[in-house]
């Protein structure tokens, strides 16, 4: 067998096994979420919208009311989500970001703003010990100018 073919044939492979790890840790994500009672989610009111536009789908979606955040003048809301409805985000989000296990068909800049936010929950969630009875989650900020929020109006 030509070297050029066994080496392609190697990659394929690697490609393939990393595509079912990252299914594995994917799935494993939804299972720490969906175990939760509750998830903060803290984000600007146009990215709230963006989440509950495309989890909104999922059966059994139930939309939780955004809060504004008083101490914020840029459209800071806080969302109250249940384990399972951060489940179906998480689920919604891996879809619109084409996530390789997830083919969509989703504008780049959906798939952008997917691909941020679920890194953002999977990072906050990976941190959580499960086994743990009294750890808390920490908030899940969607926020990279988080301490240096501008005075008045959003961006």
């Amino acid at each position: 067998m030509p070297m050029g073919l066994l080496d392609s044939l190697r990659k394929r492979r690697a490609v393939k096994e990393l595509e079912l790890n990252r299914w594995a840790n994917h799935t494993a994500l939804m299972e720490i979420a969906a175990g939760l009672s509750v998830a903060v989610m803290r984000c600007h009111d146009d990215t709230w919208q963006f989440v509950e536009r495309y989890a909104s789908g999922r059966d059994h979606w139930r939309s939780p009311d955004p809060v504004r955040m008083s101490d914020r003048e840029d459209s800071m809301v806080e969302v109250r989500l249940s384990g399972p409805q951060l489940a179906m985000a998480i689920e919604a989000l891996a879809h619109v970001a084409d996530i390789p296990y997830m083919r969509g068909y989703h504008t780049a800049e959906s798939r952008a703003i997917a691909k941020r936010l679920y890194v953002e929950i999977r990072d906050v969630l990976t941190q959580y010990d499960a086994a743990d009875p009294g750890a808390a989650v920490a908030a899940i900020v969607l926020d990279d100018q988080i301490g240096t929020a501008p005075s008045g109006g959003g961006r």
